[in-house]
C-alpha cells in the first residue's frame, strides 16, 4: 500500500511541476484608459509600467483605447468599462452626463499628484473640475481649435477666419468632420458675431449663417476625424487643427503654423479623470494618480505635449526648458495669457448643443466625408 501511495505522490508532484507556472502567478492588473489618439506615447507608457512594477513588485499594464469624438466616453464610463478618461473641460458638467453629480468620477487625492501644484493657477480649481471643494480632474493639455496654415502657400499669416471662404482655397483646406460646435463657432466669428453668441443656437439659426456654414463644409478638400493627423493635412494649404499634426508635418518637411485670427480662437482644456470603476480598487486608483502626476511632469509637458503634439502645456514651471521661440508662443511667464487670448468653450445646454449639431448636419447634407484624405 505504501508503494502505491508513493507512486501517487510522485505523479501529483510531477503534474504540479509540469503545469504552466502562469496558472499560479498573480493576476496581472490592468489599468484601462480611454483617451484621444496621440496621448499615450509608447515609450512613456512602457517606462511607467516598469517604474510601477519596480516600486510595488506588482505588474500593471496600461490598456489604451481611443475615441473619435467627445460623446464616446459616456457609455464606457457608465458601464465601468474604463478606469481613466481624457475629456474636454465642457463635458464634465454637461447636463447630458453630469459625470461629477452622478458620481461617475472619483475625487483625486492630490497627495499622489504633487505636480498638480504647478498647474496654471486659474485652472487648479476651475469650476468645471470642482465640486464640494474636491477636485475631479487634472488639466493636462490645452489649445485652440486652431487656424493652421502652411506658410509655403501664404505670403502673410492669415489674419481672420474668413480665409476659409476665399474662393482660391476651395478644395485646399481640411476641417474636422465631427466638430460641429467648433465649426459653428468659427463660422459665427467670421460673420462678426460677438464671442458670447457663437454657440447660441437661437442667434445662429438664420439663412445667412446656414449658407456660410454650408460653404465651409462643401468647399473642404478633405476631413479629419477625432484628431488631425499629418496624413490628413499633408499637401493642403489650410486646416482647422487641434495642433496634433503640426509636429509630424514638420518631420515631413511641411512647416505648418497656427495663426492668431483677430476674432479670437475657440479653445479647450483636456483633462484626465478617474472613473468610478476604481472605487473599490485603491491600489489601481493610486497607480492612476501616479500616472496623472507623470503627465504633469516638466519632461512630459514639454517634450510630448508641446514638442511632439504641438499643444500647449498646463504647467508653469517650464520656462528654463523652452527655446526662445517656444517661450514666445506659449508665454509661460504670463499664466493669464490663455484666459485673455482664447475663447473657452462653455458647458452647452442640451438645446444649443442639439441645435448646433442639426445646423452642421444640414450643412453636410450630400457631402461624402471620405472625399480626399480622412
Amino acid at each position: 500500500m505504501g508503494y502505491y501511495l508513493n507512486i501517487i505522490a510522485v505523479c501529483i508532484f510531477a503534474s504540479i511541476v509540469s503545469f504552466p507556472s502562469s496558472v499560479f502567478a498573480a493576476k496581472e492588473d490592468i489599468l484601462r484608459l480611454l483617451i484621444w489618439e496621440g496621448h499615450a506615447p509608447k515609450q512613456h507608457v512602457e517606462e511607467f509600467e516598469k517604474r510601477i512594477e519596480a516600486k510595488y513588485d506588482r505588474k500593471v499594464t496600461l490598456k489604451i483605447d481611443y475615441v473619435t469624438g467627445s460623446d464616446d466616453f459616456y457609455s464606457a464610463v457608465r458601464r465601468k468599462k474604463v478606469d481613466m478618461v481624457m475629456m474636454t473641460h465642457h463635458h464634465f458638467k454637461d447636463e447630458r452626463f453630469n459625470y461629477i453629480k452622478n458620481k461617475l468620477l472619483l475625487p483625486l487625492d492630490l497627495k499622489n499628484i504633487p505636480n498638480y501644484r504647478h498647474v496654471i493657477p486659474s485652472l487648479q480649481k476651475a469650476e468645471y473640475l470642482c465640486c464640494d471643494e474636491q477636485i475631479y480632474a487634472a488639466p493636462v493639455s490645452q489649445g485652440p481649435y486652431g487656424l493652421a496654415f502652411n506658410p509655403a502657400h501664404f505670403k502673410d499669416e492669415p489674419q481672420s477666419w474668413n480665409i476659409f471662404w476665399s474662393p482660391h482655397l476651395n478644395g485646399k483646406y481640411v476641417i474636422g468632420v465631427n466638430e460641429y460646435i467648433y465649426n459653428a463657432n468659427i463660422t459665427a466669428l467670421a460673420l462678426g458675431y460677438p464671442q458670447e453668441s457663437i454657440g447660441n443656437y437661437n442667434a445662429l439659426n438664420n439663412k445667412e449663417f446656414k449658407d456660410k456654414l454650408r460653404q465651409l463644409a462643401a468647399n473642404a478638400g478633405a476631413f479629419w476625424v477625432g484628431v488631425d493627423k499629418a496624413d490628413n493635412l499633408e499637401g493642403s494649404f489650410l486646416a482647422t487643427s487641434w495642433g496634433d499634426s503640426i509636429g509630424a508635418l514638420k518631420k515631413r518637411g511641411e512647416y505648418w503654423k497656427i495663426a492668431e485670427p483677430i476674432e479670437g480662437m475657440p479653445c479647450w482644456i483636456d483633462n484626465y479623470a478617474i472613473t468610478w470603476a476604481l472605487a473599490d480598487k485603491p491600489f489601481l486608483k493610486k497607480v492612476a494618480e501616479e500616472y496623472l502626476n507623470g503627465l504633469l511632469s516638466t519632461a512630459y509637458q514639454v517634450q510630448h505635449i508641446m514638442r511632439n503634439l504641438s499643444l500647449t502645456p498646463t504647467i508653469t514651471n517650464i520656462r528654463d526648458l523652452l527655446t526662445p521661440d517656444e517661450a514666445q508662443r506659449i508665454h509661460p511667464e504670463a499664466p493669464t495669457f490663455f484666459d485673455k487670448n482664447r475663447i473657452l468653450q462653455p458647458t452647452y445646454s442640451r438645446r444649443d448643443r442639439n441645435g448646433l449639431k442639426l445646423l452642421w448636419k444640414e450643412a453636410m447634407e450630400g457631402i461624402q466625408i471620405d472625399k480626399g484624405r480622412n
